[in-house]
């Protein structure tokens, strides 16, 4: 095979590894960033006085670890299941499990990691992507609208969440790919487990698929080769990104931003693009975006969408610092939300939420002996409790008879207390 054929099937297998979701991984890690001297730190030191900095760096590397938690069965290895659970099922509950089996300082780093995702996930959507992919691909807004879904067109949410990653690189607005490496990112699986089992009463590892290599794959797609393409892209579309707009929303990101500099001494790690990164991006620019390379043709951002971004990673953030200052009120501000859209479940609201709440009651009635957390079996007893909701499932007449003959054995499945 020639080099070029080989490097074009290699890039085109990562770029598989981009979640189509709100926020892309480095966006994640930014939010993690922007609240960790101010909010997760002292959150932490409140919980586990006496940590030394040491932990607490630590603990830093199990909070980026959460910050991407909910995309880990997205990446090559991992299974699609898992994702689409903690998006679309019992979002909320998920990460306020993490919240309450945590144990240890690392643990608490861990799920507020992932509180992080799930608000970077409901307001980059409702308030970002979802309007800007239909500004940026005005043929899919005239067909939906001016709020464009993940799973209306996957593919132009992609090329557009990419995207805004790529703009912020290209800014300096994000960590130094160096200085991520040097924080690390980790995952508490005994935490992982747990939390998954209460929330959706199924083994964690069952459903990823063998736990090192998709550990080692999550690891090396955010902390390597993901970054990697979104450097060298950013070398390629410089110039074509709009300027910075001094308005109250980006004033107050900047500041963030700047703070967050001088608190993690991101400059100390700071480097010009080198050899590898300038040879990616002609790679990059010389290989067909056809197949899989197709999500590398980013589009946008626009002055406009750019605003959005920023207005997003602003509530995103002040969220966030809210609910760790009243950190004992958070289980009543964390909804089960479709984070796809931004907007609390409801039965026939979105297709993919039916299709996972179907696969689920399957696989949970697949062993009628194995006892189900008892919230779980209330609630998917009641997501289809109304004869008259417009569940997509209904549409087809063979799995629709499944969901009843699976309706019917959850009724005599066991709880677990």
């Amino acid at each position: 095979m020639p080099l070029r054929a080989f490097l074009a099937s290699v890039i085109a297998f990562a770029v598989l590894a981009i979640p189509a979701r709100p926020y892309s991984v480095q966006t994640h890690q930014q939010i993690i960033d922007l609240v960790w001297l101010q909010s997760i730190q002292p959150l932490l030191l409140s919980q586990y006085p006496g940590l030394t900095p040491k932990q607490l760096q630590e603990a830093h590397a199990y909070a980026y670890g959460g910050s991407a938690i909910q995309d880990l069965g997205y990446y090559p290895f991992g299974n699609a299941f898992f994702s689409n659970l903690t998006h679309y099922v019992r979002s909320g509950d998920f990460v306020l499990a993490l919240i309450r089996d945590a144990r240890n300082a690392n643990e608490l780093a861990f799920a507020v990691g992932a509180l992080s995702h799930y608000l970077g996930d409901t307001y980059g959507h409702s308030e970002c992507v979802n309007p800007s992919v239909a500004t940026v691909f005005p043929s899919l807004a005239k067909k939906y609208g001016p709020m464009v879904t993940y799973e209306e067109n996957e593919h132009a949410h992609v090329r557009t969440e990419f995207a805004f990653d790529i703009n912020e690189i290209s800014k300096r607005h994000f960590a130094p790919l160096a200085y991520l490496r040097h924080v690390g990112l980790e995952i508490p699986t005994r935490l992982l487990n747990r939390a998954f089992f209460e929330t959706y009463g199924l083994d964690a590892v069952s459903v990823v698929g063998h736990r090192r290599p998709v550990l080692r794959s999550y690891r090396f797609a955010v902390r390597s080769f993901l970054p990697r393409i979104a450097y060298a892209e950013s070398i390629l579309h410089r110039h074509s990104f709009p300027p910075d707009d001094p308005n109250p929303q980006y004033s107050t990101l900047a500041a963030d931003l700047a703070q967050a500099s001088i608190d993690n001494h991101w400059e100390e790690y700071r480097h010009r693009p080198g050899i590898g990164t300038y040879s990616l991006a002609g790679l990059i620019f010389l290989l067909p975006k056809v197949g899989p390379l197709n999500l590398l043709a980013i589009r946008g951002p626009v002055p406009s969408t750019e605003e959005l971004y920023v207005a997003s990673v602003n509530d995103t953030v002040t969220k966030l610092r809210g609910h760790l200052q009243d950190f004992d009120a958070l289980s009543h501000d964390v909804p089960n939300r479709d984070l796809d859209t931004g907007l609390d479940v409801r039965p026939g609201s979105y297709r993919l939420t039916d299709q996972t709440y179907a696969t689920l009651l399957r696989d949970v009635t697949a062993d009628p002996t194995r006892p189900v957390p008892p919230i779980l079996k209330h609630d998917l007893i009641a997501y289809y409790a109304d004869p008259n909701a417009p569940i997509s499932t209904r549409r087809n007449k063979n799995q629709w008879a499944q969901v009843q003959a699976n309706l019917a054995t959850l009724a005599s499945v066991p709880t677990t207390h």
